[in-house]
């Protein structure tokens, strides 16, 4: 009877503990919301024209440089900034902006979602150096940045700057490295909600010399890859181009090449084998000869590695350069094309990828893009948005525009991708200990 009633009182606990422990589960089941964060476009600094391409005249929107946070409808497809940073309610469209010193220079990047590491690889700070670190900072309190600067002579000690809350800080390039002729900029906020945009203006007295807008890349890695690169033969002349690579670890690279285009893929000479120092900017020059305009540069490194590919181009006349960054693989996004008409570039072992093109008047069609290697899209000026979808493994992406007034390069990468946060449960316990 004792035995009974012994093992009566065990399976009663087990079953109490059970209970309790299912209970307990229960109560701390979390849900969660899904949203796009604001993107935060460049701002216009003095002498530029900028213009932010969207899909929709109904997005809301707001500028920096003021004390209100509220936001207003844009009422049209294609915005002018004067002033300050636009930060755009963009939800899964990427808003692309094109910055121009009318008839001198041009070029484009995206609006994007405040990112906590930014790499730029490209600019100069020389005697002929214009340009400029631009740092936004859209949230509510003061941001502190720290910005590194790396050059033909190594790495140098790294500067913090404060923004001031809603606002934008612009800095000189020639503050950030007096007379380095090849520089590469890390940036990585310490607190607040900050953007950084680079602008590589250059200048001998009163010529102008071009200009581009650099965009950032992503943290270095073994595999770099550069999908577009604008090739110009013209009265048997090339494009200059010249290879830039960083290697911000404490170990030189040893890297290979490979270039891909239509007119095949084929190995660029003097680079493969080729050792990298560690912490310097390294420049390689590359006599291209073929008769394709376009290419892509394959990147291989024993060690994570950054580039970007600088060249002189030519564009409805106007001569201009334009630097064309690394790109990671393209994932589903839409792409904002209001009055850019950009040329699409693809590269990968086998490239494969639906385009849904969306026209100023709402029609849509789908575009296959079917290549080995390589391959090109013409954006026609009236489409207003373009969105990747079935994309084959391995394939990235970018865009090339032209405009009168200059060249410019966009890698096809998503500005806000989802996030996901824990909404807040109540509980009886909170009232009741």
């Amino acid at each position: 009877m004792k035995k009974e009633r012994s093992i009566l009182l065990a399976v009663a606990i087990t079953f109490v503990l059970l209970s309790s422990n299912l209970l307990n589960f229960t109560v701390s089941t979390k849900s969660f919301s899904e949203s796009y964060p604001s993107t935060v476009c460049p701002p216009s600094i003095p002498g530029l024209s900028t213009a932010i391409s969207l899909t929709s005249a109904e997005m809301q929107l707001r500028k920096t440089g003021t004390n209100s946070m509220k936001t207003k409808t844009v009422k049209v497809s294609r915005y002018a900034v004067t002033s300050q940073s636009a930060i755009i309610e963009s939800e899964e469209v990427t808003p692309v902006v094109w910055q121009a010193r009318k008839g001198v220079w041009a070029g484009s990047v995206a609006c994007s979602a405040p990112a906590t590491s930014q790499w730029f690889i490209g600019a100069t700070a020389d005697i002929t150096s214009k340009g400029s670190l631009n740092l936004v900072n859209s949230g509510l309190g003061r941001a502190l940045v720290s910005v590194s600067v790396f050059t033909e002579k190594g790495s140098l000690t790294p500067q913090e700057f404060i923004v001031k809350a809603n606002s934008y800080e612009n800095i000189p390039l020639v503050s950030l490295a007096p007379g380095a002729k090849r520089i590469s900029i890390h940036v990585v906020p310490k607190s607040g909600r900050v953007n950084a945009f680079l602008i590589d203006e250059r200048g001998k007295g009163l010529r102008a010399l071009g200009g581009d807008v650099v965009n950032p890349s992503s943290n270095p890695e073994k595999l770099l890859e550069i999908p577009a690169i604008p090739q110009l033969n013209k009265r048997n002349l090339a494009t200059s181009h010249t290879l830039r690579l960083l290697v911000p670890g404490e170990i030189n690279a040893r890297i290979s090449a490979e270039i891909r285009s239509t007119d095949g893929t084929f190995s660029p000479v003097g680079i493969n084998g080729k050792v990298i120092a560690n912490q310097k900017v390294i420049e390689i020059p590359m006599n291209i000869k073929m008769d394709s305009g376009i290419f892509a540069l394959i990147i291989k490194s024993d060690q994570p590695i950054l580039g970007s590919v600088f060249s002189k181009t030519l564009a409805e006349g106007k001569s201009d350069f334009v630097w064309s960054t690394s790109a990671p693989k393209l994932s589903d996004f839409t792409l904002a094309t209001t009055g850019l008409a950009p040329t699409l570039v693809f590269t990968g072992k086998s490239v494969r990828a639906t385009l849904e093109v969306v026209s100023s008047k709402g029609e849509l069609r789908s575009v296959i893009i079917r290549g080995e290697d390589i391959a090109t899209y013409k954006v026609s000026a009236s489409t207003r948005s373009v969105r990747f979808t079935k994309i084959a493994r391995g394939v990235t992406g970018a865009a090339l525009i032209s405009s009168k007034s200059g060249y410019g390069y966009l890698p096809l990468t998503p500005g806000s991708v989802l996030t996901k946060s824990a909404i807040p449960t109540s509980n009886i316990s909170v009232l009741n200990p």
